[in-house]
């Protein structure tokens, strides 16, 4: 049995000290917080075409969930008529988005099909999401 001795510290018993472990950090733990994928962040809302002046519209809702750093977001928003065929593509963007900030963000293109196939409902798709964390200016 060791007690508090200093027979312990020397070494002339037949105690040791053990050093305490120490804790690994990964190098890969962020410095600014929880940092979130792009693909979490951003959603759709709406999608529609406006047949009147053959435009094809959605609504993209980007939402920040990252704990402490501002990011930028670039993305596509994909068109698509009833039968599944292409019929336009948009990109967007929305810079400076703060941590836990939601920004609503409207997307638009012209259709720039035959006027005949001009098509009376859309689907939409988010397609090439990308978000650059921009940690030094949280």
């Amino acid at each position: 049995m060791c007690g508090l001795v200093v027979v312990a510290v020397t070494g002339a018993g037949g105690c040791a000290l053990l050093p305490k472990p120490r804790v690994a950090v990964p190098s890969s733990v962020p410095t600014s917080g929880t940092l979130t994928e792009p693909e979490s962040d951003t959603t759709l809302t709406s999608c529609d075409v406006d047949v009147a002046f053959g435009t094809l519209e959605a609504k993209v809702r980007v939402h920040n969930g990252n704990s402490r750093s501002r990011a930028d977001y670039n993305g596509m928003v994909k068109f698509r008529d009833e039968a599944g065929n292409d019929v336009g593509t948009a990109n967007f963007s929305a810079n400076g988005v703060g941590a836990g900030e939601t920004r609503p963000v409207p997307v638009s293109e012209e259709y720039s099909g035959l006027e005949r196939d001009k098509p009376k409902h859309v689907k939409c798709k988010l397609d090439m999401l990308l978000k650059n964390n921009d940690e030094t200016n949280g």
